[in-house]
């Protein structure tokens, strides 16, 4: 299946922030002398469990729209399914094994893909106040009615 240039570019996005709100956190943990290689791990596996589902996800949304409605919902009921066991495995996984993985590290990081969503969701806003639709901004207006009114 060929990726949505849409799907890429917001992974992209998420990717980025992720990677700034990642090195804030280690800097923190440097700062408050609590810094160990288990807290890098930890960031990386959770960091990496949110984009990775973020992705899954586009490619589902990807999938189902070109499917009639009730496969669509199978389909993004499944992949919810799916993506939802990931992230309990891999958290249970950073969990069980303290000696690898700090778990608060792993568990905040896990929710900087999140936190990528909605501050993008903030910038779509300003860019409809200023006339300039993104393309997730204009997707979801589409889903609305598609006159541009709130």
């Amino acid at each position: 299946m060929k990726i949505d240039p849409t799907v890429k570019k917001e992974t992209i996005y998420v990717c980025v922030v992720t990677l700034i709100l990642s090195m804030l956190m280690e800097s923190v943990f440097l700062i408050l002398r609590q810094w160990h290689l288990t807290v890098l791990f930890g960031n990386l596996v959770g960091a990496g469990t949110g984009i990775l589902n973020f992705f899954l996800l586009g490619l589902s949304v990807q999938k189902a729209v070109k499917n009639e409605e009730t496969r669509a919902k199978e389909i993004l009921r499944a992949s919810h399914a799916l993506r939802y066991a990931l992230m309990v495995i891999l958290v249970l996984i950073a969990i069980l094994i303290p000696s690898v993985f700090n778990m608060w590290a792993t568990l905040i990081s896990l929710l900087f893909a999140t936190i990528a969503v909605y501050t993008r969701a903030i910038f779509n806003k300003k860019d409809k106040k200023t006339g300039t639709a993104s393309a997730p901004a204009a997707a979801d207006n589409a889903d609305n009615g598609g006159d541009g009114e709130e």
